[in-house]
């Protein structure tokens, strides 16, 4: 069943590409001679083209006591799409200030919205307790028919695009409302997983952290059908060379902190991705942020992390025996993780711990929330 979602999925992407790119060159082309003016005027009012607006959202259906906005950026066009504006959700917590708080970016999944995501991961909840902004950007229809961000097409005219959309809302935010520019975040599930990565490679200066949910290994797909195969199976290249194409060398790359989170009974993307970021990530905060660090930690040579099968060092296991158990392994630097997998035993491709109402949130497994804002607290993008 999870692979003819998969399967599903994928050949609509690649159905909706093709066809976006034929209203493209419609929209290009010069407009045609009207032979009968009245029977034209009278069918463009009869046609109304929908805004790519977030839903109003009643009040009664709001996740959290505090504000949810529905609203607007505009953004530079990408080189191949009709982007130019990005809607998304914006949640402020009850009764304080903004002023000074952190702020923590939010990337849904395919076939999902900002506001299933703030329902179904139950992080707007979070936010009232622990004092955090919250803004969920939302992908347009226009751009890609089923909402996945396009984490597959890491180049200008795609994922970089969105990647770059998304900082420029971060940054817009920030200066904005004012809030703590050493502690911004970014996390998604699936798809968001895998932009949230994308976005905070490109821009590690601006996130001191990320977490993703339930995604695939980096710069292994560079399609749709790539991102099929990497979905299923990971990739067979090293993950290490992979992520290094991703990220800019003309400047010293700062480390960027990351949680891993991945159901053990995922069926849409193999759990094999889950290790194989694992290893992207440590050697993203070891050898290219400090390779000396790699050295002393594998004595043997600093390239053995490039190779490591799976999670090395010891394993705790929490929860154990109950509906909630998952595996954690960490990679500590000054006793603190800086890369952390957390492998959950009975969940899916799904949020876990989240409201299982919605799509694509198990009841089952860890709150992923609490477990993304834990780690999240930790670290300073001024560290």
């Amino acid at each position: 069943m999870a692979r003819k979602l998969s399967s599903l999925v994928f050949s609509t992407i690649k159905r909706m590409t093709r066809l976006q790119r034929q209203a493209l060159k419609m929209v290009n082309a010069p407009p045609l001679k009207r032979a009968r003016k009245k029977t034209a005027r009278k069918a463009s009012k009869k046609v109304s083209v929908p805004r790519p607006a977030v839903k109003p959202i009643p009040a009664k259906e709001l996740s959290g006591q505090g504000t949810w906005q529905s609203l607007i950026h505009k953004t530079a066009p990408s080189r191949t799409e009709l982007l130019g504006r990005l809607a998304y959700g914006m949640y402020t917590p009850p009764g304080r200030t903004v002023a000074g708080m952190p702020l923590l970016v939010m990337l849904h999944g395919c076939q999902q919205t900002a506001y299933e995501m703030a329902s179904g991961s139950r992080m707007n909840h979070l936010a009232d307790s622990k004092g955090f902004v919250v803004i969920y950007p939302q992908q347009t229809r226009r751009v890609q028919a089923l909402r996945c961000w396009r984490w597959f097409q890491p180049d200008d005219g795609h994922g970089w695009a969105e990647a770059d959309a998304i900082a420029d809302l971060t940054s817009t935010i920030v200066l904005r409302y004012k809030l703590d520019r050493a502690k911004v975040y970014v996390a998604g599930m699936s798809a968001g997983a895998g932009m949230a990565g994308l976005t905070a490679l490109r821009h590690p200066t601006l996130f001191a952290a990320v977490a993703m949910h339930s995604g695939a290994v980096l710069g292994d797909a560079r399609n749709p059908s790539g991102g099929m195969r990497t979905m299923r199976h990971g990739t067979s290249h090293e993950p290490s060379g992979l992520v290094e194409s991703l990220i800019d060398h003309a400047v010293r790359f700062p480390g960027m902190p990351a949680l891993i989170l991945h159901g053990q009974s995922d069926g849409v993307v193999s759990p094999r991705n889950a290790r194989q970021l694992t290893q992207q990530f440590v050697h993203t905060n070891w050898t290219l942020r400090d390779p000396g660090t790699v050295a002393a930690r594998y004595p043997a040579n600093a390239t053995q992390v490039h190779t490591l099968a799976q999670p090395t060092g010891k394993v705790a296991v929490l929860a154990k025996g109950t509906h909630r158990e998952y595996q954690r392994w960490d990679y500590l630097r000054n006793r603190k993780p800086i890369v952390r997998l957390c492998l959950i035993k009975d969940v899916g491709h799904a949020w876990s711990g989240g409201d299982s109402k919605h799509r694509f949130n198990a009841r089952e497994g860890p709150r992923a929330s609490l477990l993304m804002w834990q780690f999240f607290d930790m670290h300073r993008g001024d560290e």
